[in-house]
């Protein structure tokens, strides 16, 4: 086949496989039965007149996606082959893609996402994305919420029928009709003028947050059985 030949059958199979993701993505969440833990501190953090800075593992990002992508949110996604897929998928759904991470592109992302949020934009980040430690946080989340005023909602999710790939980030898909535990943190505050110490101990307190929310979220299913 000539070069230009693959190109475009590259090209076709990342649509065809973007369209039918997403149509995917939809009818799964729709059978999905979820419940949810905490959720005062939702309701709390989306009325309370401030962005909103949602965190969630890059592992559990799945069910997010669907979830928010009726509200104006734009979404840290990185410049690797994967993120180019997912970038699409977003698109797909209606959410904004701002394209960076800690790796590559991160200073020009965090301040694209910034002037986004300053312009009315709510924002979503996976702390420990694109390539780990897995649960752990990395401070770019901290640098955003200071320059933005925006409050971190760390969120997570399990499901009681799902596959978990074999990734580093430990991918969580949920499967038709299952039953999804929802569960948030206390919505965290980052004040613009933090000194290095503060960002740090802020940095450390979110990720404390999401692991005991994902603890509680990945228990919860071993309790009702």
């Amino acid at each position: 086949m000539p070069p230009s030949h693959q190109v475009w059958y590259r090209r076709w199979l990342m649509v065809c496989a973007v369209r039918l993701l997403i149509w995917g993505l939809r009818v799964l969440c729709l059978t999905l039965r979820p419940v949810h833990l905490q959720q005062h501190f939702e309701h709390h953090a989306w009325g309370g007149g401030t962005p909103v800075l949602l965190a969630f593992w890059h592992g559990r990002m799945l069910y997010f996606l669907y979830r928010y992508h009726r509200q104006r949110i734009t979404v840290m996604v990185s410049y690797s082959r994967d993120g180019e897929f997912i970038s699409r998928v977003l698109q797909g759904l209606g959410v904004d893609v701002t394209r960076g991470s800690s790796s590559r592109g991160g200073v020009q992302a965090l301040l694209d996402m910034a002037r986004k949020v300053r312009k009315g934009y709510h924002a979503a980040m996976t702390p420990d994305g694109p390539r780990g430690p897995r649960y752990a946080v990395q401070p770019g989340l901290v640098t955003l919420a200071k320059r933005t005023g925006a409050i971190i909602v760390p969120v997570t999710y399990n499901a009681r029928w799902k596959k978990v790939l074999r990734s580093w980030d430990h991918f969580l898909v949920p499967l038709p009709f299952s039953r999804v535990v929802v569960v948030y943190g206390e919505p965290i505050a980052v004040p613009a003028s933090a000194l290095p110490a503060v960002s740090q101990a802020k940095r450390q307190e979110i990720e404390t947050s999401l692991r005991c929310i994902t603890a509680m979220a990945d228990h919860y299913f071993e309790k009702k059985d």
